[in-house]
């Protein structure tokens, strides 16, 4: 692997490719999670429980408030599922772009800045931003193991980031 810094915007192109697969190395920690722990926890919003108004995960949450700033209307109930992967997948993009950008300037940047990468998402969004936004539960009524779970699908998230984005800057740089 070169140690010479590369183009940060053949960066941000290799981590876009790399962020995408990673969300779906990271969908199929779930699988694997749900297969042996049962079912995935969702983030469920604050104070739902009402019985009035149906629970749902984070990221439908997410691609209602986006569809309400460009279109003035919530997703439609039969396209939310799609939209709350999108927004997933998006999310992948965004952070995994951030980590090429970084990967290329940063040529030792490897898996074990991928794995801190992942945790330090897992902190700042499922930890504090979706409940900054009133979107997730209180801290304290997430049980334990899911947020081991949570941290443990960032952790895949992020080590795969790496090795995907490094692979491609390897590739790319013809090195």
């Amino acid at each position: 692997m070169s140690r010479k810094q590369q183009n940060p915007i053949v960066g941000a192109f290799c981590g876009l490719a790399g962020g995408v697969a990673a969300s779906a190395v990271m969908d199929v920690y779930w699988k694997i999670v749900k297969m042996t722990l049962g079912d995935r926890p969702e983030q469920k919003p604050k104070g739902k429980n009402d019985g009035q108004e149906e629970e749902q995960p984070s990221t439908q949450i997410v691609a209602d408030k986006v569809s309400e700033a460009l279109t003035g209307k919530e997703v439609p109930k039969k396209d939310k599922a799609k939209a709350g992967i999108g927004v997933h997948y998006a999310t992948g993009l965004l952070f995994g772009a951030l980590f090429g950008i970084a990967a290329a300037l940063r040529p030792r940047l490897g898996v074990l800045g991928g794995l801190l990468y992942g945790a330090g998402i897992w902190a700042l969004l499922d930890e504090v931003t979706l409940r900054v936004l009133d979107i997730g539960p209180d801290v304290d009524k997430v049980p334990p193991i899911e947020h081991a779970q949570a941290l443990g699908a960032h952790l895949v998230y992020g080590s795969s980031t790496a090795i995907f984005t490094r692979l491609l800057l390897k590739i790319l740089g013809g090195r």
